[in-house]
């Protein structure tokens, strides 16, 4: 008798194990010390529910370094944009020989002076700022074509990136801004 009672306890275990399918269990009705090790993935846990782990203190760093300090820090009146720090006013408008030549200026003796901002380091500010009315002064400059031996320089019009060129003469004066590094 004990005999049968333990092949039928043996027998209706094993019976159990082979007969219940997944779709017979209803969800949420398993605690996880139940679920063999590793078998859950991404699909079925919700990421963004999960606490940081305990141990690892340093998980919100890069490098020993948190988020606030690998942010561009920039002087008060700038603006980071694509990499460098970007004036947030436009200054009057200049030859572009005079406008580099004052941005070379701008932060000494203490610093190393400032430059013209290229291209794409304009277009990137105008997404904060509005460019000034006729356009502003970028670092490219070309062979003029109507006076040799002098640039024509680039400037941007519009905050959609248009382009024009300028002769570097009074006449050709365009705003510009001046760009930096960041300090950090």
């Amino acid at each position: 008798m004990s005999t049968l009672a333990v092949f039928i306890a043996l027998g209706g275990s094993s019976y159990a194990a082979y007969s219940i399918s997944g779709s017979q269990i209803k969800n949420r009705s398993i605690i996880g010390l139940k679920l063999r090790h590793n078998t859950l993935t991404g699909t079925q846990i919700r990421e963004a529910s999960l606490a940081a782990v305990p141990r690892a203190f340093n998980a919100a760093r890069v490098g020993g370094l948190t988020s606030q300090d690998l942010k561009i820090k920039c002087p008060p009146d700038t603006l980071p944009a694509a990499g460098v720090c970007v004036e947030r006013t436009a200054r009057p408008p200049a030859a572009y020989g005079s406008a580099v030549s004052t941005c070379m200026l701008v932060g000494t003796p203490q610093a190393p002076g400032r430059r013209l901002p290229t291209y794409n380091e304009l277009a990137a500010a105008f997404s904060a700022v509005d460019p000034a009315p006729g356009g502003e002064l970028t670092s490219s400059v070309y062979p003029s074509s109507t006076s040799p031996g002098h640039v024509d320089a680039l400037y941007i019009t519009d905050k959609s990136g248009a382009v024009g060129v300028t002769p570097d003469t009074a006449a050709g004066s365009k705003a510009y801004r001046c760009v930096t590094e960041p300090l950090n």
